[in-house]
Parts: C-alpha cells; sequence; structure tokens
C-alpha cells in the first residue's frame, strides 16, 4: 500500500469507531447484500447452498442473514474447487504452491494472497484474498494495532521510524506473519522477524543489534521477550506491545505490562478474517470491528460473515 494513501483510508476507517449503532447496521446491510450477491453470481456452491436453503435471485437481497446456509472449515475443504469465486484457482495448485514454494509474502499468481488456517481440525484451510480484500485486513489490522491513539499521535509515532520486531512462528503462510510484515512495510517500518523455534542466544544477539520500539507477538513469545529484558539481557525501550494469535491472560498482561512499561493492545482475529477486534483495555473487554464483519453469537457458537 502507498503510505500517504494508507494514512488517507486508516483515517477514514477510524471514522466508523465514531457512527452510531444506526450507521454501522447500514454499513454492514450494504456490505453483506452486495456480498451475497456476489457470490450467488460467482460461486456454484454457494448458488446450490442458497437454493437448497430455499433462497432464490430476487430474495437473496432480502432474506435475513439467518435464512443462509452456515459454512465450516470442512465443508470449505470439501468444496473449495466449487466454493471459490474465482475460476483461476484449485486447491491442489495452492496445496503445491505452498509445498514447493519458500514461505514468503509474494502472491499467488500474483494476485492472491495466500494464508492457512493452523490445522488443529486435522488439515490446514487455505484462504485467498485478493488486493483488495488484503487491504481492508491490514487496516483493520493496523486500526486495532494503534486503536487509542489520534491521527496525531499516530502521525508522530511513524515519523520517528518505528523499529518493529514480530515474535511468532515464521514458518508458514499463517496470517498474522504474512498481514504483519505487509503492515509494517506500509507504515514505513524497520522489520525483525524472530521465530519462537530459534535458541535465546539468537534472539538476545538480533534483538541488541536492532534495538526495537514495538513489539507484536503471540503473548507466549512476548513473556520470553520480558524474562529477557527483566535479567538484563535485553535492553530496549518499547513504546508499543501488541498480543496476537493466542489468549492473553490477565496475570501475563501485568507481567509484560510491567517489564514492558507499556499497555499492551490484544488483536483478535482469525484466517477467515485477519481483523475480528481488539482489546486495548481490559475492563472495556473486546471491541469487536462491526464496520468489517458481521459477528454473532448463538447456542455457544460464533458465527462470521
Amino acid at each position: 500500500m502507498k503510505y500517504l494513501k494508507l494514512l488517507w483510508d486508516l483515517f477514514r476507517l477510524k471514522r466508523n469507531t465514531k457512527k452510531s449503532s444506526i450507521q454501522i447496521r447500514r454499513l454492514q446491510e450494504k456490505k453483506l447484500r452486495k456480498l451475497l450477491w456476489y457470490a450467488w453470481n460467482h460461486s456454484d456452491y454457494y448458488r446450490r447452498a442458497f437454493e437448497a436453503a430455499g433462497i432464490r435471485s430476487e430474495t437473496a437481497r432480502t432474506a435475513p442473514l439467518s435464512a443462509f446456509p452456515v459454512i465450516d472449515k470442512g465443508k470449505l475443504l470439501q468444496n473449495f474447487d466449487d466454493l471459490i469465486t474465482v475460476s483461476d484457482v484449485t486447491q491442489e495448485e495452492i496445496r503445491r504452491f505452498d509445498a514447493r514454494e519458500e514461505t514468503s509474502r509474494k502472491p499467488y499468481k500474483d494476485r492472491y494472497h495466500v494464508i492457512h488456517s493452523s490445522g488443529s481440525t486435522g488439515k490446514p484451510a487455505y484462504f485467498l484474498y485478493d488486493e483488495k480484500a488484503w487491504n481492508t485486513m491490514l487496516l483493520g489490522i493496523i486500526r486495532g494495532a494503534l486503536w487509542d491513539l489520534s491521527m496525531p499521535e499516530i502521525l508522530k509515532l511513524l515519523v520517528h521510524g518505528p523499529r518493529i520486531v514480530y515474535i511468532a512462528a515464521t514458518d508458514g503462510r499463517y496470517g498474522g506473519a504474512m498481514a504483519v510484515g505487509d503492515g509494517i512495510d506500509g507504515v514505513g517500518g524497520r522489520q525483525l522477524y524472530l521465530d519462537i523455534n530459534l535458541p535465546l542466544t539468537e534472539w538476545v544477539s538480533r534483538l541488541r543489534a536492532f534495538k526495537p520500539n514495538i513489539v507484536i507477538g503471540y503473548p507466549s513469545a512476548m513473556k520470553i521477550l520480558a524474562e529477557l529484558m527483566k535479567q538484563g539481557q535485553v535492553d530496549t525501550k518499547l513504546v508499543r506491545a501488541v498480543s496476537c494469535g493466542e489468549p492473553l491472560g490477565t496475570s501475563l498482561r501485568a507481567f509484560l505490562e510491567e517489564q514492558f512499561r507499556t499497555p499492551i493492545v490484544n488483536i483478535y482475529g482469525a484466517s477467515e478474517s485477519l481483523a475480528l477486534g481488539v482489546e486495548a483495555a481490559p475492563e472495556e473487554g473486546m471491541i469487536l470491528f462491526d464496520d468489517l464483519n458481521v459477528i454473532e453469537v448463538e447456542n455457544g457458537k460464533m458465527y462470521l460473515t
């Protein structure tokens, strides 16, 4: 993303936080109907599934969301080739691409950003984002990471050249790793990737040389950095700490904030949508990004559109 365009788009996205619940629902409805109509016209699987649920082309724009069928990762894996809305990609092609290509942020076919789930259900599921969708996710993540800052404060932070270390699993096409790298490029920051499997001596030498002022990563990985700082092995002044990828407990948050001397911003995301919500103040809980997603909870299950 171009730097100035990113700042302008970020400013516009931040304005959504000032909208009323009625305005957000209107925004959701507009985006939702456009999405459902596109799926109807460009996905064989969705059209069949919609029709099986009693939805026709004339009602796709008006039927309540609850009338549409639910898609889980199992159905995605089983019906991927018929489900996606483009014709130049197959699941087997993506698996071969992932297997033969060294993990990088280069888009597949120069147009699709490929990420995969952790495989906790038995087999990784692949998710494709085109450039427009990818940039929307990046903006959502950047807004979350800088949630409690005004635009003047954001500009002040960026003008000094952020040095950002990302500590997590970097050996796969995980959404966090792929998006963080592109997001850092977008804000003009310098970046250092630290894989959680590297020896601690390597961590120490790289951190001492890089001297990050922003850390992003798994809470468990950030804990290791905090312990290194407590022991005096690493000395760096952090102005921002962003947790992602794992649950963040109360006691761990307190320990990290004590060692980092800065509040922890906790970002919530998934392979299906990298920007779901943010927790900047524990007493306020998780704030969901309703301008980017429709998130529903029913009978203990979460449904994401």
